[in-house]
């Protein structure tokens, strides 16, 4: 496989235009179905997609994808004489992915970075990267369980009450 040069000094070339389509949605914060539904594909192909532009960008997670994504526009799609009409519309300075930053529960302010505002993380690190849903479906098992076997605990303990209450 030959890699153009072209390639190598633009990696937005790499991507296909389908692919660009639905990346493009995902840096406006949109779910695998929000983009399945506007562009009237399956979320399969939707993830898919994403997935392929992650290898062609060298990147392991779908919030890397984008941030990646975000600075290649950001870098080779500028317009050559100034502001017009065609191509992207000019992405918001004050607001760039952050994702470097470890915020605590005890800071009462945001934290202001050079760039502007932080993102905040949804899940522990623990559950993104390549065994995040593993990771996940491992935790709602266990938080079932121990559901599980209050509820039980429960039942013997309103059975041995009312076992002594019929004596």
């Amino acid at each position: 496989m030959t890699v153009a040069v072209d390639e190598i000094e633009n990696p937005l070339l790499s991507l296909t235009a389908k692919q660009r389509e639905v990346l493009d949605l995902l840096i406006q914060h949109k779910t695998s179905k929000e983009i399945s539904r506007q562009l009237g594909i399956s979320p399969h192909t939707v993830d898919q997609r994403i997935m392929l532009a992650r290898a062609k960008l060298g990147v392991a997670t779908r919030g890397e994808v984008a941030q990646a994504y975000r600075r290649l526009v950001e870098t080779y799609e500028q317009p050559v004489y100034g502001l017009s009409d065609l191509g992207f519309p000019p992405l918001p300075a004050s607001q760039p992915y952050r994702d470097d930053t470890d915020v605590g529960p005890s800071s009462n302010t945001l934290p202001q970075g050079d760039e502007g505002l932080v993102r905040y993380r949804v899940l522990p690190e623990m559950f993104d990267g390549p065994y995040g849903t593993l990771m996940r479906l491992g935790y709602i098992a266990a938080v079932t369980v121990f559901l599980i076997l209050i509820v039980l605990g429960g039942l013997t303990m309103f059975a041995q009450l009312s076992s002594m209450l019929d004596r």
